[in-house]
């Protein structure tokens, strides 16, 4: 009102509506900006920064529009030699809130990976392949020995997928990890509803059967690597499949067997199975 009250309006004829309408649409989308900056920020310095530079822009681009309709007489000509100022210094509030707001989005970005981590430890599944989580698997065999008996049993799998290292050479880790979760899939696929898997480490999984002796257990793991044996993967965009195998090993519990002494028995076994493979394949 207080421009209106400084000069006349101009005659229609005289207005350009061109700069009407830009002018227009630029006021009217620092408003959008200002509002949802307001709704979607918590309060602190950064908003506070952003808003009052942005409604110190928008008095700039609202005296350069109010100008295509008033004529300001010569006393009153200052008004259009300030309009522009306004402008810069909102600017420079912005840029400065711009700045605060990326080091929000550092330390954001800094707790974030914190608690993914966390959850990749700590979590009950594995983050790459949807198993269950080593933690959860530790704990889940030692209730099976805390409560199994002698003629109940159990028997544990050990997987390890063979040159798994060179084909993440030659594909990447994004190939890799989709790898793996295709291997999980399969892994579900051929166990049983009572059998748990999961991922052991990069390469290497662990299944634990209940209720089950070694020589069922070597039937599963026989089929899981059947099965994995006729995976055609296709990494990329390649028509040409890769083919992989998995060794596998099988421990049944025996009596005084704690989780540590399992999984040596375990890791022992899988390394004579690679090197039994290794003899064989020189020989």
């Amino acid at each position: 009102m207080y421009t209106f009250s400084l000069g006349a309006l101009k005659p229609i004829k005289l207005i350009d509506w061109f700069d009407v309408l830009g002018e227009g649409c630029i006021n009217l989308m620092i408003m959008v900006w200002i509002f949802f900056t307001m709704i979607s920020r918590p309060k602190g310095k950064v908003t506070h920064l952003l808003i009052s530079g942005l409604a110190i822009m928008q008095l700039s681009m609202m005296l350069d529009f109010l100008d295509e309709f008033i004529h300001y007489p010569q006393a009153s000509a200052w008004i259009s030699t300030i309009e522009s100022l306004p402008a810069p210094i909102g600017m420079i509030m912005m840029s400065i809130a711009l700045y605060y707001w990326h080091q929000e989005q550092i330390t954001l970005n800094a707790q974030l990976i914190k608690k993914e981590r966390f959850y990749r430890e700590h979590s009950l599944s594995d983050y790459i392949t949807g198993l269950n989580s080593v933690e959860y698997m530790k704990n889940q065999i030692t209730r099976e020995i805390n409560t199994n008996t002698e003629e109940q049993g159990f028997s544990v799998i050990m997987l390890d997928v063979c040159k798994f290292d060179t084909f993440n050479r030659q594909f990447g880790d994004l190939q890799g990890n989709k790898l793996l979760r295709e291997f999980a899939n399969l892994i579900l696929m051929n166990i049983r509803d009572t059998d748990l898997a999961c991922r052991f480490a990069a390469d290497r999984f662990i299944i634990l059967l209940p209720h089950t002796h070694q020589q069922t257990a070597e039937e599963i793991a026989h089929q899981i690597q059947a099965s994995i044996s006729h995976l055609a993967y296709k990494p990329g965009r390649t028509s040409q499949a890769v083919y992989h195998q998995f060794l596998a090993c099988i421990y049944q519990y025996q009596q005084g067997d704690d989780y540590s002494i399992l999984i040596d028995k375990l890791n022992q076994n899988m390394l004579q199975t690679k090197l039994s493979k290794i003899k064989n394949l020189a020989a």
